[in-house]
């Protein structure tokens, strides 16, 4: 097959644009890969930096996880032992209890003796005052130790529920605890 010289021309302009075209589509794939390649360094650096921060965070989180877990022991011990001095407060409080029974036939003696009392004159009646006072006295005081003796009845089961309450907050803590040897 020949070709005239125009047909050779057309040919050779046409290898030239393709020539041309595939430098310039070499040119753009460069540049995209510049691109690419800008785009991963500084992806590459923002995860660096993104794991230092974490690594940082994770550092200072373990390091308050143990303060507040040696807090919250300490804090565990000193309800325990409030609890338990409660407990004595509560078998004190008890016997008083049982000791103040005896206040109402107290209170029924001296309404005997201010009858007899009542008698003698001068000196005599102004002591009687004084035994209807005490008498007014220990009533009141026998109603003030039955209303300690519920309020510590009370006081104590909240100090119990309390204890519990603290053990199962510092449970969480507990279980990092025990996980820290195995953290690098």
């Amino acid at each position: 097959m020949d070709l005239t010289e125009a047909q050779h021309i057309e040919i050779r302009q046409a290898v030239a644009y393709f020539r041309r075209g595939m430098e310039i589509r070499s040119g753009l794939n460069l540049r995209i890969a510049k691109r690419v390649t800008l785009i991963l360094r500084i992806s590459f650096i923002s995860m660096g930096v993104i794991t230092v921060i974490m690594v940082g965070t994770l550092l200072a989180f373990n390091n308050k996880l143990v303060e507040m877990n040696y807090v919250l022991d300490t804090m565990n011990q000193k309800f325990a032992s409030m609890s338990a001095d409660m407990g004595q407060m509560q078998v004190v409080i008890k016997q008083m209890d049982g000791n103040i029974t005896y206040l109402p036939g107290i209170v029924d003696e001296t309404s005997a003796m201010k009858d007899v009392v009542q008698v003698m004159r001068g000196d005599i009646s102004a002591i009687s005052g004084s035994v209807a006072n005490l008498q007014v006295n220990l009533t009141g005081m026998t109603g003030n130790v039955d209303n300690m003796t519920q309020t510590f009845r009370g006081l104590d089961n909240t100090m119990q529920h309390l204890r519990v309450d603290i053990n199962k907050m510092s449970g969480p803590s507990k279980m990092f605890n025990k996980m820290m040897p195995f953290l690098p």
